[in-house]
């Protein structure tokens, strides 16, 4: 028997606006769907899901024209207009990778694909779940801006995975987000590694002139493996669909943008030979780069007859070493899409500026220009204000953080803590004021029972979060100075460097200590605080000299005893491999207080704040013990 034939509309569009007149035909519960699930912007529940959530954008214009005349240059009292001019000369002449305002869809980057793996997994088909009636337009129009600009396609996947809709604060206007919770637990995780957020904010010591570029729809500018294609679909009323471009929020997707913009910086590998006959003429004679010339190996020859979209045919799997000259454009790294220079002049701030956009031009990864600053005095980077004085906090949590009430619950309590582990560099102390925070039980929490000292932490760290201090940029040519101090639950230490005869904070560091070092003596503790310097700056540090100022003879005795016993000698052992400087001093006034710049806190200050949060019940369970050996050195040593 002949069954009739049912062809779908002729374009994806079309079949999309066929679908949605057919969901407004037909009620909810002949739909059989899931039940909706709606988050809140702004919830707790959100947060904690932002990161395994392909959260959408708002697409008002997916191909934004670019003006490079309203592109942030300069400074307006300190650049000239020549200077200004030259710089926006260079956005000028590679103004094709530059996008303007919207959440562009890019074109692809070269070179690059993004494969997921899921091992022996079987696939998993979630039902969609429903959409209220006053919603369904709001998520058709943005599946069709979607299928427009061919960021995503129909699938008959047997993968699916349901959306998600968060209600923005107005109660009308929507976000769209799938849920990848099941999918990214099948999925192997890359071991590629991110940059640590403090490595990037170094090495900016003699810039005078600072620049960000911000990268325009980053991940969509990756496309995606046919399995990987499969793998990303996802469910709807409106049908079936898949990702033609990377998304956010599947696993691994941040890694593999980090791999894209390392190489494009530092210049491990080049293109395959197809991909780099495409590259622009000028882009090849600036990198010094000629594809006719290239020879290619039996291995690329028979690469090329790979079917596209498979990560066989990328740079990073034919590994396909870069020439020298396409070695380091800047010296530096980026944060996923984020990437900040300074230099020390204006002249050669506009030469690195060139050299990198020809690298990006190479890769075809485009810039969005209205998140992207050039020639500035100062700018922001990953929630950092960078300027040639040093760094300086600038947290999104600080808006409204002095009327944030204290947390109802211990979830509340860690996630305010937690928030501020980002900024500890910042704020001095940290560790011996919040000990009493995390000293807090849920239950004691919920009962509200005993909270005055924590209450009273809180309030100091609110206070300590929105007025933090500057911070100056490490400079390795300088000795470097570590003030330790040391209290009943912690060891805490500045790392600084002294300018004009004062000391300067470079960052802050330290830790609650364990139950076995609450017992030390007061003078072991600041040797915790000493090594807990070493251990987390190591690179910094290493082969600099390091003046070390404390209140007690123990590291002097350290450095020189022959007759230490039990931890006493690690420590001497660890300690003997750096260039160390010990200086005892007093409490006068005309002692460290005397030297200490405005962003250090006089011990003896510090020590009083905490005394105010000792509770009357503490961790320790013993008197602190100290060798008589140490005791008696301590009376008769004088150090320098």
């Amino acid at each position: 028997m002949d069954l009739p034939s049912c062809a779908w509309p002729s374009t994806p569009v079309r079949r999309l606006e066929e679908e949605y007149a057919r969901c407004m035909r037909i009620s909810q519960e002949d739909l059989d769907l899931e039940l909706a699930i709606y988050l809140q912007e702004g919830s707790e529940l959100l947060s904690q899901l932002r990161d395994e959530l392909a959260m959408l954008p708002e697409l008002k214009d997916l191909s934004p024209e670019c003006d490079i005349s309203k592109a942030d240059v300069g400074d307006p009292d300190r650049t000239t207009a020549a200077e200004e001019e030259k710089l926006r000369s260079i956005l000028t002449y590679h103004r094709k990778i530059f996008w303007g305002d919207g959440n562009a869809a890019p074109a692809p980057a070269r070179g690059v694909v993004c494969d997921l793996d899921v091992g022996d997994a079987k696939p998993v088909a979630q039902r969609p779940r429903s959409i209220a009636p006053h919603i369904m337009l709001k998520v058709y129009e943005l599946l069709k801006k979607l299928l427009e600009t061919e960021l995503i396609e129909f699938s008959v996947s047997a993968w699916a995975s349901p959306i998600v809709i968060v209600l923005k604060e107005n109660g009308v206007d929507i976000r769209m987000c799938i849920d990848y919770r099941v999918v990214n637990g099948f999925i192997q995780l890359s071991t590629y590694p991110l940059p640590l957020i403090d490595d990037l904010l170094i090495g900016f010591e003699s810039a005078m002139w600072f620049m960000s570029l911000d990268m325009a729809s980053g991940f969509w500018a990756i496309r995606m493996t046919e399995r990987a294609k499969l793998i990303s679909a996802f469910v709807c009323p409106f049908g079936h669909f898949q990702w033609v471009r990377m998304p956010f929020g599947l696993k691994n997707a941040h890694l593999v943008y980090q791999a894209v913009i390392n190489n494009c910086l530092w210049g491990f590998v080049r293109l395959p030979a197809e991909e780099e006959k495409l590259v622009e003429q000028d882009v090849l004679e600036f990198l010094g780069l000629d594809p006719s010339e290239r020879d290619e190996s039996d291995r690329e020859k028979a690469e090329r007859r790979v079917p596209i979209l498979t990560y066989k045919i990328t740079a990073f799997k034919r590994d396909i070493p870069a020439p020298s000259q396409m070695g380091p454009g800047i010296g530096r790294s980026s944060y996923i899409d984020d990437i900040a220079h300074g230099a020390p002049t204006w002249d050669q701030l506009c030469e690195d500026l060139n050299a990198l956009l020809f690298r990006l031009r190479y890769w075809n990864i485009s810039v969005s220009l209205p998140k992207s600053e050039f020639g500035k005095l100062s700018i922001l980077y990953i929630s950092h204000e960078i300027s040639a004085e040093g760094l300086r906090a600038t947290p999104k949590i600080a808006k409204g953080v002095q009327d944030l009430p204290f947390p109802k619950t211990l979830k509340g309590v860690q996630s305010f803590l937690g928030s501020l582990n980002y900024y500890h560099k910042f704020i001095e102390d940290f560790p011996g004021v919040a000990a009493v925070l995390y000293e807090l039980t849920d239950e004691q929490v919920r009962a509200g029972r005993d909270l005055s000292k924590a209450k009273e932490a809180f309030e100091i760290l609110k206070r300590k979060i929105v007025s933090t201090p500057l911070l100056r940029h490490p400079d390795r040519t300088k000795p470097f100075v570590i003030i330790p101090h040391a209290n009943q639950w912690a060891a805490c230490a500045v790392l600084g460097q002294e300018y004009d005869g004062v000391i300067h904070p470079v960052r802050f560091t330290g830790r609650v200590l364990n139950d076995a070092e609450l017992r030390y003596h007061v003078a072991e503790k600041e040797v915790v605080a000493v090594m807990r310097v070493l251990d987390v700056f190591r690179a910094l540090v290493q082969n600099c000299l390091v003046k070390i100022f404390t209140r007690h003879s123990v590291l002097s005795w350290l450095l020189k005893s022959k007759t230490a016993d039990g931890r006493c000698v690690r420590w001497g052992v660890i300690l003997s491999h750096w260039n160390l400087e010990v200086h005892k001093i007093q409490r006068d006034e005309g002692g460290l207080p005397a030297i200490l710049g405005a962003g250090i806190t006089p011990r003896d200050h510090l020590d009083e704040i905490v005394e105010s949060l000792i509770l009357a019940k503490v961790r320790v369970k013993a008197p602190p013990v100290i060798s008589m050996e140490i005791c008696w050195k301590q009376t008769l040593l004088v150090t320098s």
